[in-house]
């Protein structure tokens, strides 16, 4: 038996590694690249300190310096090697993938009865330890590396290397706190289990289910703003006219913008050194620093209205782009699957202000069927989708495809939001190297796709029967969703996040449409 269970965990190990290497070879090839052309959309001028990060990746060639006093010395890391932050946001992204992908495997195998019990339980609780442990503290302690990373870059300092023990240290600081923060999350009252791993997995779901109810919202308003006519009323088409002046415009400032950053380059370049004489060098450095600190507040001011312009910019092309395209067959089908979208997007608001008025009500026992995450909409997919495929419309079956639509119905929701809320995130953190900038994003959709995915089993556990036994019985009567809370006391927080976040996003849109001019920049 012992002897079966090694050589099936073995073959699901190297199943894991293969599964590891494939998305660092293949899926990352394309992702990472357009992560890039993400993060340099907001920004079209670069600082003048970035001279040299791009120059560790073979797709980005460094720019040239601008004045030999303040040039920095050559980098010692061979090109064509990726940097460290690159490496780290490859691997975790890759990592929690694998686990993922190995998860689902794993419920595929329970139901087909592939492997034997023992050997899915260890290998399920591997994959699930791992991927909390990425989620948790991987993750959150890469960030505060690459932030670091950026900071140190932003401020001048050119070194491109690992990170030193004591930064590792000092950047453990904030993975301790929101550790702590996530400890005094309160757990859910119908909570049977109190082990580690389920009461962290308790923890993390209940703020996952906010993130994810936020990022639902914010993609539910997006889209009805964008494709309901009712909210279209006010834009109108520009014209080449429009956008010629808009980028002269740009121009204009891009050009004092670049004559700014020379003159503080000199004003830096002429600061005292610290061999000069002590006296002589504080006169010099207060006439210095004051003309160097207004040139800085010159700098900041413009460096904000090239970026405002810029966004303006890309809005009006955006909007001539969209126009254009509506105006063809593939775009008129677009738009119109599009408003039946943003319609299924207003009817999952009034359902989840329903649910928060009127909660259903739970299971009274185990075997009592459930009818949360399943709405209308989803139903009659579902009843369809049988009559089609096999005719069978058994109610209990029909139930279970609907909440498997509906949760797949919610992921389009979340999906369409992610590329604003990655372009925002960016922007907010100021991250003007492309790959810095493409690094964190790969951060973030890992740390997403981990908390989707586990948000994501435990709606599924009401698709299946009950499992016959609790997690701490025998091994081989254990179903796998056992392991998992019950998705019944996370459904309040979801239709509370979606809620407030729908309607914190279309209060700031038509704000912005009333005062900025520009809808849709948001």
């Amino acid at each position: 038996m012992s002897t079966t269970i090694a050589l099936q965990t073995c073959a699901v190990f190297a199943l894991r590694v293969a599964l590891f290497f494939a998305c660092r070879k293949y899926l990352l090839q394309n992702l990472y690249h357009d992560l890039q052309g993400l993060s340099s959309e907001h920004t079209s001028t670069p600082p003048f300190l970035d001279s040299t990060e791009d120059s560790v990746e073979l797709d980005s060639l460094p720019q040239p310096s601008t004045t030999s006093a303040s040039a920095a010395p050559a980098l010692p890391i061979m090109k064509g090697k990726r940097s460290f932050h690159s490496v780290l946001s490859r691997s975790l992204f890759a990592l929690c993938f694998t686990e993922s992908c190995m998860m689902f495997g794993l419920l595929m195998f329970q139901a087909l009865g592939v492997l034997q019990a023992r050997t899915r339980l260890l290998n399920w609780n591997i994959s699930l330890a791992v991927l909390l442990t990425s989620i948790l503290v991987m993750i959150p302690l890469s960030y505060s590396l690459v932030l670091s990373d950026t900071a140190s870059f932003v401020i001048g300092a050119q070194t491109r290397q690992r990170p030193s023990l004591c930064r590792l240290l000092l950047n453990t600081i904030p993975v301790g706190l929101f550790l702590l923060v996530l400890e005094y999350i309160p757990l859910p009252s119908g909570l049977h289990s109190s082990s580690f791993i389920s009461t962290t997995l308790s923890r993390l779901t209940v703020l996952g289910t906010i993130i994810l109810g936020a990022l639902s919202g914010f993609g539910a308003a997006t889209a009805i703003w964008t494709f309901l006519p009712l909210f279209n009323l006010n834009r109108s088409l520009p014209s080449d006219e429009d956008i010629s002046i808009a980028e002269q415009g740009l121009e204009r400032v891009r050009q004092d913008l670049a004559r700014h950053r020379y003159e503080v380059q000199k004003l830096q370049a002429s600061q005292p050194n610290n061999n000069s004489n002590w006296f002589s060098g504080v006169l010099t450095s207060v006439r210095g620093d004051s003309r160097l600190t207004s040139a800085l507040q010159e700098l900041k001011g413009l460096e904000a209205l090239e970026s405002q312009m810029s966004q303006n910019l890309e809005v009006l092309r955006q909007r001539q782009s969209e126009a254009k395209f509506a105006s063809t067959l593939s775009g008129k089908l677009f738009n119109w699957g599009g408003r039946l979208f943003a319609m299924y997007c207003v009817y999952r608001v009034v359902i989840s202000l329903v649910d928060l008025i009127i909660p259903l009500r739970p299971r009274a026992t185990p075997d009592e069927s459930s009818t949360t995450g399943a709405d209308m909409i989803s139903t009659w997919l579902a009843y369809s989708v049988s009559l089609v495929s096999s005719g069978d419309t058994d109610p209990e079956k029909l139930l279970a495809v609907s909440r498997q639509i509906s949760l797949g119905l919610v992921g389009v929701i979340i999906l369409s939001s992610i590329r604003l809320v990655l372009r925002g995130v960016a922007r907010a953190l100021r991250v003007t190297s492309r790959n810095l900038g493409a690094s964190l994003m790969l951060l973030i959709l890992a740390q997403l796709m981990g908390v989707y995915l586990l948000t994501t089993l435990i709606q599924l556990r009401t698709s299946f029967p009950s499992p016959p036994s609790r997690p701490d019985t025998e091994v081989k009567d254990v179903n796998l969703f056992s392991t998992l809370p019950e998705y019944e006391l996370f459904g309040f927080l979801f239709d509370g996040s979606f809620l407030l976040t729908a309607g914190a996003s279309a209060a700031m849109r038509w704000f912005g449409d009333r005062i900025g001019g520009l809808p849709g920049t948001t």
